[in-house]
């Protein structure tokens, strides 16, 4: 699917880790990703190329608990500079396909470094994952009373505590 993508040699503006993303959607989506133009040392100039061009590649930025993070979500990372200037997509284990500077792409957990510069999650707009791979939030699965109920504990925590001692 996209083992084909790991180890390849870095050539900024060739292969290096935005062409790494576009070949992993095109690869596994069927996507097409545009190429951007990314000047040389783009993130020492106070250029934010990442964060101004996401929405035109048709990503939305995400805000859920890292449990939800899904397979083919996009990392921004600011890598030794003041703006995002590193992207990685996640892929099964919670690891992290990526290609840094000067080194060969590669699967890497994602924490330490890599979760501790990430300044934002994307998710394309046209992505599907099948139903296997898909989360569902509990709650749908609950009858109307007690989501209710759980709605309500959760709007009022000192009821939470009173419940529990009774």
């Amino acid at each position: 699917m996209y083992q084909h993508l790991i180890g390849r040699p870095f050539k900024y503006g060739t292969t290096d880790c935005y062409d790494l993303l576009r070949c992993f959607y095109r690869d596994v989506f069927e996507i097409e990703l545009p190429n951007f133009a990314r000047p040389n040392d783009f993130w020492n100039q106070g250029i934010d190329l990442y964060n101004r061009l996401y929405h035109k590649a048709g990503f939305r930025p995400i805000d859920v608990h890292p449990s939800e993070y899904q397979f083919g979500d996009v990392f921004l990372m600011a890598v030794r500079s003041p703006v995002s200037n590193h992207v990685g997509v996640l892929v099964e284990n919670g690891e992290l396909l990526h290609h840094l500077w000067g080194q060969r792409s590669s699967l890497t957990p994602y924490r330490g470094i890599w979760r501790n510069t990430t300044t934002g999650v994307f998710r394309h707009k046209d992505v599907k994952l099948p139903e296997a791979v898909q989360t569902q939030n509990i709650m749908d699965f609950l009858p109307a009373n007690i989501r209710r109920k759980i709605d309500a504990a959760l709007e009022n925590p000192e009821g939470i505590e009173r419940e529990i001692r009774l």
